[in-house]
């Protein structure tokens, strides 16, 4: 039976006397059970009580077997039960199995692995395991381990059947609810459904269809039928004016972040052979240095002119440091003995590096956490934050992120003004801007203690544990300033 059924059941009172006729139906059972007249006598007497008291105990047993039973279902129902609605683009976790990306004014509503979609656009990645269904007022969307998009449109309010109840206190679902918002949620409602790995089958009022990693379904009144040819595209089918049904053009729409982070992924391969080519080059001059004698300098230990050099290429460089295999940022006395310093040197340098990093973590810890719609990002860590701001700055592909990094080299070239206090800012160039200027920082606050050419070495050598990082994109465009 389908555990929506049960909410719909109104459980009866017992009636009167119900538990004192069934103790004494068991007390007949035991004592019809006696031997007749013919048999030999029974040996003690007492012989049929203890019978009914087993019979009695028995079903307290059962009764008490069945209540914990009951509530154990009750409460793992409760527990999977949930309503999600989406104000701006947020991720939640479905059931068991399913990971849900709800866009802006989306809906969703699951009971277990039973789930309803009411409106709006959604990103499914479900887990293989048993039979999965999306309910929605269009249609039924099964799978069985799959990704794939469900964007629905239109209908009376968008509400499927007992999508428009709100869940009661326990956050069962009233199943008088359910009936009632069953009949208008239909009404004109369109499900759009894409499919980007495994299969689903997309059903509405008998009919089916079974669709495929690259395909797409459209479910209405007029039935269910596939639309487009091949995987989605969404910037091919855009571009031409009046292509394909207003549903094909709906959902390529649905699509297109999908697309624009295969071109931002494609554009940072670009960029990653692009360094590989540089660093190549600076390789080969580092070696011809060290072959005449003369110590190579390090790719981050820059002067002013070096900047301006970096500023017109569109390229920042940081170098900040970061936490050690241990954990933390102590350094071992191999390590500091290395650096030609005083084993109880190391101290101080832990203390150092801990204060250089709680500085750049003030920065990026808040911005990642917004970008993330307020999540503690406290155990992401600082690395895997700045990939989250630069995914960010880049899924807009209107060259924002670019023009980020020029104007942070710019500011540290000295040829443009720095942001001033309050003054908003993108989230990376803040970051940029905050971690490129951090190896300054702390080469200025380790002089103070071990002087100008220590603190020189300690910050630009080889030992202990850096985050280097460089990012270029380029000159601007001469035709586009």
């Amino acid at each position: 039976m389908d555990h929506r059924d049960w909410d719909a059941w109104d459980a009866q009172e017992p009636p009167r006397g119900f538990a004192e006729r069934v103790v004494a139906a068991a007390r007949r059972e035991a004592s019809d059970d006696a031997p007749l007249p013919s048999e030999p006598p029974a040996p003690p007497a007492a012989k049929a009580r203890p019978r009914a008291g087993r019979v009695f105990a028995g079903l307290l047993l059962a009764a008490a077997m069945a209540a914990v039973i009951v509530f154990g279902i009750a409460r793992s129902r409760a527990d999977a039960h949930g309503v999600a609605t989406a104000a701006e683009r947020r991720e939640v976790r479905v059931g068991s199995r399913a990971l849900a990306v709800l866009e802006p004014g989306a809906r969703v509503r699951w009971d277990g692995d039973v789930v309803e979609q009411s409106r709006g656009d959604v990103f499914w990645r479900v887990e293989p395991g048993a039979r999965f269904v999306v309910h929605t007022p269009a249609a039924d969307v099964t799978v069985k381990g799959t990704c794939f998009r469900v964007n629905v449109q239109g209908g009376d309010g968008g509400e499927p059947a007992a999508a428009a109840a709100e869940p009661s206190k326990d956050g069962q679902m009233n199943g008088k609810d359910v009936k009632a918002g069953a009949v208008g949620a239909v009404i004109a409602a369109t499900a759009l459904v894409g499919v980007y790995e495994g299969k689903v089958a997309v059903s509405r009022a008998g009919q089916s269809v079974d669709l495929v990693a690259g395909q797409q379904a459209e479910a209405g009144p007029g039935g269910v039928k596939r639309v487009g040819a091949g995987a989605p595209e969404p910037g091919a089918q855009a571009a031409a004016a009046g292509a394909g049904s207003e549903a094909e053009q709906a959902l390529t729409a649905a699509n297109a972040n999908l697309a624009d982070t295969v071109q931002n992924y494609r554009r940072k391969l670009e960029a990653l052979d692009t360094e590989k080519k540089k660093l190549e080059k600076e390789l080969a001059q580092a070696q011809s240095q060290l072959a005449d004698g003369e110590p190579p300098r390090s790719d981050y230990d820059l002067s002013q002119q070096d900047w301006k050099e970096l500023a017109k290429k569109g390229e920042v460089r940081m170098r900040v440091p970061c936490a050690g295999p241990s954990g933390d940022f102590s350094l071992s006395p191999k390590t500091v003995n290395a650096l030609g310093l005083p084993p109880q040197d190391g101290a101080l340098l832990q203390a150092a590096y801990k204060k250089s990093h709680d500085r750049t973590w003030g920065v990026v810890e808040p911005l990642c956490s917004k970008a993330l719609a307020g999540a503690d990002v406290s155990k992401i860590g600082q690395q895997a934050c700045m990939s989250i701001l630069m995914d960010q700055a880049n899924s807009g592909g209107d060259g924002k992120y670019d023009e980020d990094v020029r104007e942070v080299a710019e500011v540290l070239a000295g040829t443009r003004q720095p942001p001033g206090p309050g003054q908003p800012v993108d989230p990376i160039f803040a970051a940029y801007l905050a971690l490129a200027r951090e190896t300054q920082n702390l080469q200025s606050d380790l002089a103070q203690s071990l002087g100008p050419e220590d603190a020189r070495r300690v910050v630009f050598g080889e030992q202990g544990c850096w985050w280097n990082s460089s990012h270029g994109v380029g000159p601007r465009d001469p035709q586009g300033e």
